[in-house]
C-alpha cells in the first residue's frame, strides 16, 4: 500500500474475529465495497486492517460495513 498520496486518507482499525484468509478477503470486500474506499489491507496475524480513502469516511461507517460481514472492529 502506497501511503506517500497526500491526498488520501488513511485510517486503522482492530478487527476481531478473523480466523482465517477467507475472513480477511470477507473484510476487505466489505470496506473496498465502500464510496470512496481505495483500498482495504487486511492483516490476520495482526488482526488489524489498514484502509485508504479517497475522502475522511466516519469510523461508523467502517466499523457497520465490517459488522456486517460477520466480524467486529473498533479504532486504532
Amino acid at each position: 500500500m502506497d501511503m506517500n498520496k497526500q491526498s488520501d486518507r488513511f485510517r486503522s482499525l482492530k478487527v476481531t474475529g478473523m480466523s482465517c484468509g477467507h475472513c480477511t478477503a470477507q473484510v476487505q470486500t466489505a470496506l473496498e465495497s465502500l464510496e470512496d474506499v481505495l483500498e482495504a489491507d487486511v492483516s490476520l496475524q495482526e488482526g488489524m486492517v489498514t484502509i485508504r480513502m479517497a475522502t475522511d469516511i466516519p469510523n461508523d461507517v467502517l466499523t457497520r460495513a465490517i459488522t456486517v460481514a460477520g466480524y467486529r472492529a473498533e479504532p486504532q
